[in-house]
């Protein structure tokens, strides 16, 4: 059984490596690689207390562990290359199909990506001089980790798909996605906690919570037999097996479950009346703010942003830098812009009931603008007003008053323009299953409407700098009122005007080309696949391996110069609360620290701009060229 479907597995990934896919994968491979190899690095290297590199894979292992854990729940589902429900029919048992597909889930770049990593601990055990027995424990624990990380995922996966069919568990879902990347965006706030501990050692308490994970105990089995203590070898090996052991068990039965069983995606819906409706625009309105009470999507990205949110502007407090707590609303108001960048995707081929209505895009564009101002608007301003009050910071009022506002009404306005100019096909809402991980998200969508949003607030910021105080909130408010009127006015004459294109793309997923005629419909592209990372839109297909590689790094690289040696210590000197940290333009002379965030600011603009451009290009190249994204005519 399991033979056959790894037989199947490596067919689905040979026949599968071709234009967007290979380049996914490469590309993952490569970033995979290259964090593994500094953790063998770190395996490598000389420190100055001898428990310290012991440490420091511990804490290597756990992050690597967590990302296998966690991971389903940032990139819709994880790896299902072959589908439990294909296998429904067949007389097999749970357990005997959970073995089958347990065999196979070793198959692929991730596996074997992660057994680099983890032989990090043969490299700390050779390094460290603890023997040939040590070794050959060694090596028997990376291969027991291995299997713990890769059936524990399999397990986290399959409970996430059950747990997240209720809003509690979408809440649950949300809060681990966003603290994981709100911490790994804000992880630079413990480089001096880092700093001292590579030079004293890490704390005991910490040392001792580090090898007391599951992730750890291989570390516990070398260390032990380096010292003879063979019963306490023999307890952390046999403890790995254990934990394998369970999680199958585990998986098993909820792949029972899940085979056996169908759920409702929802509550039935409950007509209420909404006596604030009084035309087209505000019952657009009113279904939208029911869409966003009710679809557990919908729910799940909005705790999402605002748990971002809150652990983002929090985590600071660890080093006693409370400079991000007054923006958490503004932070806040960025992301939820950020998860509503695919209304109409999400909405599928509903849209063919508003084309039949004449004049029914405008009223849909400005209710939808309406529902988001009401669901965002309150949380933003009551985040801003109770962290100022907490932190006493009143003098920043002119800054928030002006970038708020800004942020709104430009959310307001992007949102619908990208959604119209660049949605995401998703299946519609009536044919999805419960489970929130089987519908994945567009990341280039989500970064591209961050970028604009943030962008909007510009105009406003300046004023604040350069002008009067009453200026930054005057051209804040005025100027979000303008983006949301004139962003959705655009969108919605979009809309009108390139209706039924769009409805052939949320339909079978296809991107119509212009001065080509509409394509046949081809009943293999009816099954939409989830969105992945979305680099492939810009037609990076097309372009050279460099340029390729140049553009991921600079839009995911621009961020540091830009925002964390840039903005970030542009907003400390700004409100007098000055930590240095890590920030380069903090620990030159006064006069230069201005010019070096200037000069940071201006860095993180080009990689950004060079990338955006290069994409583009490439974009506007494929499509003149009548060339599909994954490469094919």
């Amino acid at each position: 059984m399991a033979v056959v479907l790894i037989q199947m597995k490596l067919a689905v990934l040979r026949h599968s490596m071709t234009g967007r896919r290979a380049a996914q994968m490469a590309t993952g491979a490569l970033v995979g690689l290259v964090l593994a190899a500094g953790l063998i690095v770190l395996a490598g290297r000389d420190y100055p207390v001898a428990s310290l590199p012991f440490d420091l894979l511990g804490v290597g292992f756990a992050l690597w562990t967590a990302g296998w854990l966690l991971g389903p729940a940032l990139f819709a589902g994880g790896d299902e290359t072959l589908r439990p429900e294909h296998f429904s029919l067949l007389s097999f048992t749970p357990r005997r199909l959970a073995a089958g597909l347990a065999g196979a889930a070793f198959v692929g770049v991730a596996p074997l990506v992660t057994l680099v990593a983890f032989s990090a601990l043969v490299v700390v055990t050779v390094k460290a001089g603890l023997g040939t027995a040590a070794t050959v424990v060694g090596v028997l624990a990376v291969v027991l980790q291995l299997v713990v990380c890769v059936l524990a995922s399999r397990l986290v996966t399959a409970a996430l798909g059950q747990v997240m069919r209720s809003k509690a568990g979408a809440a649950l879902a949300a809060f681990i996605s966003a603290a994981i990347l709100a911490g790994l965006h804000s992880s630079w706030v413990l480089s001096p906690l880092v700093q001292a501990a590579l030079r004293t050692g890490f704390p005991d308490p910490f040392s001792a919570w580090v090898v007391a994970l599951p992730s750890g105990w291989g570390l516990v089995a070398v260390r032990a037999a380096g010292q003879g203590h063979w019963p306490t070898v023999a307890a952390a090996l046999a403890g790995l097996a254990v934990v394998g052991v369970v999680c199958w068990y585990g998986w098993a039965a909820l792949l029972n479950r899940r085979l056996t069983t169908r759920r409702a995606s929802g509550r039935p819906a409950r007509v209420a009346s909404s006596g604030w409706v009084k035309g087209p625009t505000t019952a657009v309105a009113a279904r939208e703010l029911r869409t966003w009470s009710r679809d557990l999507s919908r729910f799940h990205y909005l705790v999402f942003a605002l748990c971002y949110a809150m652990v983002f502007c929090l985590l600071p407090l660890a080093i006693d830098a409370p400079i991000f707590l007054p923006w958490t609303g503004a932070v806040f108001a960025l992301w939820v812009a950020a998860i509503s960048a695919n209304l109409y995707g999400e909405d599928g081929t509903e849209l063919w009931a508003k084309m039949m209505v004449p004049g029914a895009e405008r009223h849909d564009v400005r209710g939808r603008q309406l529902a988001w101002l009401l669901v965002t608007a309150p949380p933003t301003l009551v985040l801003t007003t109770a962290m100022v009050i907490l932190t006493g910071e009143y003098g920043l009022w002119p800054w928030l008053a002006a970038l708020v506002p800004a942020l709104l009404g430009g959310g307001a306005g992007v949102i619908v323009l990208v959604s119209v100019l660049r949605p995401s096909p998703m299946t519609d809402p009536h044919r999805r299953g419960g489970n929130l991980l089987e519908n994945g998200t567009d990341f280039a969508q989500v970064l591209l409407v961050l970028i604009l949003t943030a962008t909007t607030a510009a105009p406003a910021y300046f004023a604040v700098r350069l002008g009067p105080v009453w200026a930054g909130p005057v051209v804040g408010l005025t100027g979000g009122i303008a983006l949301a009127w004139a962003l959705g006015r655009f969108a919605a004459t979009r809309l009108e005007s390139s209706a039924p294109e769009l409805l052939l793309q949320l339909r079978t997923g296809v991107s119509p080309k212009r001065r080509r005629p509409a394509p046949a419909l081809d009943l293999e592209r009816l099954h939409l696949s989830k969105p992945g990372l979305g680099l492939d839109k810009l037609g990076l297909d097309l372009a050279p391996a460099g340029r390729r590689a140049y553009v991921i790094a600079s839009l995911t690289l621009c961020w540091v110069p830009l925002a964390a040696q840039g903005i970030v210590p542009a907003l400390m000197l700004t409100t007098g609360q000055v930590t240095r940290s890590w920030f380069l333009a903090l620990y030159l002379p006064q006069h230069l620290q201005w010019p070096a965030i200037i000069a940071m600011i201006a860095l993180g603009l080009v990689l950004l701009a060079t990338g955006l451009s290069i994409g583009l290009y490439y974009l506007a190249r494929s499509r003149r060229d009548g060339i599909e994204p994954d490469g094919g005519p």
